[in-house]
């Protein structure tokens, strides 16, 4: 009895794996019918795994903007590093280009005098305070600068020994407010020479002032203006500009006549001291 209920259950179970069998072979057999199975299960899975994956997505995303703000900052300050860098060059290489320009001027006025003696110097102190009273210089009488010794500058005339020391000069420049102890000049015009005394200073216009002429020939702008040496104790020669009006008047002890320097009374690094 047992044996056939074994033999039952044995043959059921067989029975029912080959349907099973058939119909799985069926199932995959049929594409219509794996493809309308697999469709929602595949859309399901996906929405799943957006579900899933959209975190990461976020933290990654975020971490790539994050690297690219780092970079970014990063170059950035490099860049203005490089900036600051080549800002401190260029001033530096227009300081040593004006330093040698000046100098360049020097050895052309020490040649140019070369028969007077002449002593070159860079500027050592000049306040900001008394910029266009006075300024500096770190020679003295030990090295042979003396008191009628005339400043030059960038080729021409700025001023004249005021202060002098063992080692230490101050030069007086030619436009301080308290006059330029009259220095004389010449004026070479078509009509000919005329001389007259450096006296002053225009601040607002950047203008030399020439008094006390000692002709009323015409002048015009741009006529040449030299030291005239006529005091007995200044060089002649020595640039200090060119005429850029004149200021006629009846009586020729009141005519002026101005003048625009030749040196560059804001910018002046090195100082020729020209004299006997």
């Amino acid at each position: 009895m047992k044996k056939i209920r074994f033999s039952r259950v044995l043959t059921l179970s067989v029975t029912s794996l080959l349907i099973f069998l058939a119909l799985l072979f069926f199932i995959f057999r049929n594409n219509v019918f794996v493809r309308n199975l697999t469709t929602p299960i595949s859309g399901f899975t996906s929405k799943i795994d957006s579900v899933f994956s959209y975190p990461f997505q976020v933290v990654e995303n975020t971490k790539n903007e994050l690297v690219d703000l780092y970079e970014t900052y990063s170059e950035n300050e490099k860049l203005k590093k490089s900036i600051s860098e080549m800002r401190d060059q260029s001033s530096d290489l227009n300081t040593l280009k004006e330093e040698n320009s000046s100098l360049s001027k020097a050895l052309e006025i020490e040649k140019s005098f070369s028969n007077y003696k002449t002593i070159t110097s860079k500027v050592t102190v000049r306040s900001t305070l008394s910029w266009y009273e006075s300024l500096s210089l770190n020679v003295g009488k030990n090295d042979g600068v003396s008191s009628s010794m005339l400043a030059v500058s960038d080729g021409g005339l700025v001023g004249r020994v005021a202060d002098l020391s063992k080692s230490n000069a101050s030069i007086q420049l030619i436009s301080n407010s308290e006059g330029t102890y009259e220095i004389p000049v010449k004026i070479s015009g078509s009509s000919g020479d005329v001389y007259g005394i450096l006296t002053g200073y225009n601040a607002k216009k950047n203008l030399l002032v020439i008094e006390e002429l000692n002709a009323d020939k015409e002048l015009k702008k741009d006529d040449s203006v030299v030291t005239s040496g006529l005091d007995g104790k200044s060089i002649a020669g020595i640039s200090v500009g060119k005429v850029s009006s004149v200021n006629d008047a009846k009586e020729l002890g009141k005519r002026k006549v101005y003048v625009t320097p030749t040196a560059d009374l804001d910018n002046i690094s090195y100082v020729t001291l020209i004299g006997n």
